[in-house]
């Protein structure tokens, strides 16, 4: 039985959730790839995508004929609220839940390690009974935030993006947000200066610059280029970021005021390509 089987009985899908969370333990958030990795087809969702951890995939691009719309929800909603929204949005528009290629949260606060393990696991499962996994893999792209401001009591959705048929000119893509966490742990641990949040800054520019080339894209293809930071400084900004995003960098940035779900990490960073952006009313 093939593991996207939404049917799939009990022991198998118990089976798949140990299997996402035994690799959670060891890539839990995204980074960059020594190598790229050819994408993935998700045809009855209408998109390719950049495998990654069983938690998050690197980036989803769409195929020909389809284009990626990212919608935002105002407010945010809890979890289980949040999922039913996209079940019923996703059902109006005549859409899979295979279309589904991209989540964003927002957490109360920073979270362990092991904590964040924790708060992956019923995550996963929902993945899994939605039938997204494609051979075991993960399509849906993540990124996770802890708000410095006004942050929700619990776990929230604040967006997500999903394939849609569309003779849109371009390519439209999502992906996954990376932060300063490299091979041997985070960039700079412990140093908010202005030297040290630049060398971070540095660290996750060329990781995101590397993730859209395995995507087959560069940040001119970006409409939004989105920043999560609560340490910062001008000179973070105007003079590591915005030269080094090319033309979204006339655009504007979208600064986040807030921190990466792992203590003790500072920086996020994600591209993405739209035509359109929806906001939800909820």
């Amino acid at each position: 039985m093939r593991a996207n089987d939404r049917r799939a009985p009990d022991g198998v899908r118990r089976r798949l959730l140990q299997a996402a969370l035994a690799s959670a333990a060891v890539t839990a958030m995204p980074s960059a790839r020594a190598q790229s990795a050819p994408l993935i087809e998700q045809p009855e969702g209408g998109f390719r995508f950049l495998p990654g951890s069983q938690v998050f995939a690197g980036g989803a691009v769409a195929r020909e004929g389809f284009e990626i719309v990212h919608a935002v929800l105002r407010p945010w909603l809890p979890l289980e609220q949040g999922y039913a929204l996209i079940e019923r949005h996703l059902g109006v528009l005549g859409r899979p839940m295979r279309a589904l290629c991209g989540m964003e949260l927002r957490l109360p606060r920073q979270l362990s390690m092991e904590e964040f393990r924790a708060f992956n696991q019923p995550y996963v499962q929902r993945l899994i009974e939605w039938g997204l996994l494609v051979d075991g893999r993960n399509p849906v792209s993540r990124t996770n935030v802890a708000p410095a401001v006004e942050p929700p009591e619990v776990p929230s959705l604040h967006g997500f993006s999903y394939a849609v048929r569309s003779g849109a000119p371009i390519t439209t893509f999502v992906m996954s947000g990376i932060t300063e966490i490299g091979p041997g742990g985070p960039v700079a641990a412990g140093d908010t200066t202005v030297a040290g949040m630049r060398e971070k800054m540095t660290f996750v520019i060329r990781a995101v610059t590397n993730r859209l080339r395995e995507l087959g894209l560069t940040f001119r293809d970006a409409s939004q280029v989105e920043v999560y930071l609560a340490e910062t400084s001008d000179t973070v900004l105007s003079q590591v970021l915005m030269p080094a995003i090319e033309e979204p960098a006339r655009r504007g940035v979208r600064w986040h005021f807030g921190r990466p779900p792992i203590t003790g990490v500072e920086v996020e960073l994600e591209a993405r390509g739209v035509l359109r952006e929806i906001l939800l009313s909820t």
